[in-house]
């Protein structure tokens, strides 16, 4: 059992809101705002410590660097996810075992500009082909086997951008601990 303060640490923006339709409007805001994640990420880490690279922002958690990497590397599993579901629909999402891609050495040190490099041009293009999807392609289904449930491609999109703010905000508490 969770405490509130953990859930806190653990969940700073809240859980994943499902949300049935969105619309046009909502989707747009979506895009973006995957635009301009990868540029949040990037200005909070500006001239960032390899001590501040190893903070945590509760105890046995992924660093600061792990979590970047993280971020980077699950991002480009939904992009696959999307296009996957667009040419395959109703499959099952491509899944990875991100704690353990976590514990590698490349996770724990590789440097973080790799990442936000990656994450930059994995979100332009999400956000490109989103751009492109007319909204009965939005609501294309795949199943995603850790939510135990079939996502619309627009519920993915949410996801996305739930995913780098979860773990964004997760940064920002590292950052303040002392």
């Amino acid at each position: 059992m969770t405490t509130e303060s953990t859930d806190s640490t653990r969940y700073p923006i809240g859980l994943w809101q499902s949300q049935d339709a969105y619309t046009i409007a909502e989707i747009r805001q979506l895009v973006d705002q995957i635009g301009t994640l990868p540029d949040a990420y990037a200005l909070v880490l500006t001239d960032i410590s390899a001590v501040d690279l190893s903070r945590q922002y509760r105890p046995d958690s992924w660093t600061i660097q792990q979590l970047v990497h993280h971020v980077a590397d699950t991002h480009m599993l939904h992009f696959m996810r999307l296009k996957n579901a667009l040419t395959a629909p109703n499959t099952t999402g491509v899944m990875a075992d991100v704690n353990a891609w976590a514990a590698l050495s490349e996770g724990q040190y590789a440097p973080i500009s790799d990442s936000l490099t990656l994450l930059k041009g994995i979100h332009q293009r999400i956000a490109f082909l989103v751009g492109t999807l007319r909204p009965d392609q939005l609501a294309i289904t795949y199943y995603h086997p850790g939510r135990q449930r079939d996502l619309t491609l627009a519920q993915a999109l949410s996801v996305i951008v739930w995913h780098a703010e979860h773990h964004l905000a997760h940064i920002r508490l590292a950052l303040q601990t002392d």
